[in-house]
């Protein structure tokens, strides 16, 4: 099997790379803007952005690849709108051009739960066929929707192609550097307090290693297509996340929380949003019987994992990159 992958040195690419090398009988063709450190496990790597149709071009020639895996997008906030959309739809538009010029058979997409957005009238719980909004305001979550989308249209043009589009959680672990969490850097966490009601809704996370698994699964694992939400078992509730941080929460309005989080994005101060913060207001859990009954079970639950993420920060300055 020749499987091509984009973003593959970061966070989850690499972990992903390394269960495939391990397995053995796959060939990777790996593109990312940063080299990876074990080099050995790729047939070919070139560095290079998603962005670039040149570069993109000759990792596709040289792969001929059977699977087709897209993982480079921007997962921490920019202080660019601009840019970070750019990034985004262009990495999208060039991967699927370069997987309809080669016919690859699959298309592994990593999409994400926030693509579904956070609004009072989500369907409690989201499932593969709940509709894909995202919130406008939190430009991931936005780009996560219209990608998620791009990838869909794609399906519907290319029927003979297994196109696989993974919805996963807040994914957690000892190496996450994730900045969702860069609120949690505070000593006390602001929740929002609306009509006169303090919110705190349930989440859900999937460990690293299990989310990699679950990328395995969708690379190699025959018969399979579709959408799939992507978790570990149960939820934990955001004031309890915060306090496994050994931290407080301090309820305030929502119009104090977003006002502050303007003004700290502003001044380049903070990485959170202004409209991240419905994301602790509104409920957002998926229903995961799907993954579970034809791609993976997660061997971590939600709690366990993100009390792995807080135990290797405890004692030490939360750090995001």
């Amino acid at each position: 099997m020749r499987v091509v992958i984009t973003g593959s040195t970061g966070y989850l690419g690499s972990r992903t790379v390394g269960r495939l090398a391990s397995s053995g009988g796959v060939d990777i063709f790996g593109i990312d803007r940063n080299p990876p450190k074990r080099v050995h496990e790729y047939a070919v790597f070139r560095t290079g952005s998603v962005t670039d149709p040149d570069a993109m071009e000759r990792i596709f020639d040289a792969a001929q690849p059977d699977v087709a895996v897209h993982l480079a997008f921007v997962v921490n906030p920019l202080h660019d709108r601009k840019r970070e959309e750019y990034i985004d739809r262009e990495g999208m538009r060039l991967f699927l051009h370069e997987c309809d010029r080669h016919s690859v058979r699959r298309v592994v997409v990593l999409s994400s739960v926030a693509a579904y957005g956070a609004f009072p009238d989500n369907d409690v719980p989201l499932t593969e066929g709940s509709r894909i909004r995202g919130v406008y305001g939190y430009a991931y979550s936005w780009m996560k929707a219209e990608t998620d989308l791009m990838a869909q249209d794609y399906e519907r043009s290319h029927p003979d192609c297994e196109v696989i589009i993974l919805r996963p959680a807040l994914f957690v672990g000892p190496g996450t550097r994730n900045a969702f969490f860069d609120v949690l850097k505070y000593p006390i966490v602001p929740q929002v307090r609306e009509g006169g009601k303090t919110m705190d809704p349930p989440m859900q996370c999937i460990h690293e290693d299990d989310m990699a698994a679950c990328l395995v699964e969708a690379i190699v694992k025959p018969g399979i297509r579709g959408m799939y939400n992507v978790a570990g078992d149960g939820t934990v509730r955001f004031s309890a996340l915060v306090g496994e941080f050994g931290k407080r929460c301090i309820p305030l309005p929502l119009w104090l929380i977003r006002a502050a989080a303007r003004l700290m994005w502003f001044m380049h101060i903070g990485r959170v949003p202004a409209g991240q913060v419905d994301f602790i207001r509104h409920t957002w859990i998926m229903d995961t019987t799907k993954m579970k009954r034809e791609l993976s079970t997660p061997t971590i639950d939600s709690l366990e994992a993100f009390r792995q993420f807080a135990s290797s920060r405890k004692g030490n300055r939360l750090h995001i990159n």
